[in-house]
């Protein structure tokens, strides 16, 4: 999936719950500590949320991570951690569609890549 759909996707569930929990997104903004005008643009799905405003979310909601980042028409009912769709989620891209094993190997090969690039950091910098 295109990261404009996870946007979408990401949007169509802040207001879901939104309206659920009966609050404005004034309300939320202040909860989550960002400008309304943010609140609006992720509900419309113009930009994606930080990971620590996706958690702030999930918490004031009750509900888990991959609530705020998957299409629940869509989601597996294989029990799964919410940590492969949350890092896809940070860069923007939605992996929510992928089947289980193919979500897992994309997650553990960009994993592997920064790893590499961490240490090849530490090993430049320890001089």
């Amino acid at each position: 999936m295109a990261s404009s759909e996870g946007k979408a996707i990401m949007g169509r569930n802040i207001k879901r719950l939104i309206k659920q929990r009966e609050i404005t997104a004034a309300r939320l903004a202040e909860i989550v500590g960002v400008s309304t005008a943010t609140i609006s643009d992720w509900s419309n799905g113009k930009t994606y949320p930080r990971i620590d405003k996706i958690e702030a979310m999930a918490d004031y909601f009750g509900v888990s991570k991959s609530d705020l980042v998957e299409d629940p028409d869509k989601v597996s009912t294989a029990v799964a951690t919410d940590e492969p769709v949350l890092m896809a989620a940070h860069w923007g891209l939605d992996i929510s569609g992928l089947p289980d094993e193919d979500r897992h190997r994309v997650i553990d090969r960009a994993k592997a890549y920064i790893e590499g690039l961490i240490a090849d950091y530490e090993d430049r910098n320890a001089k």
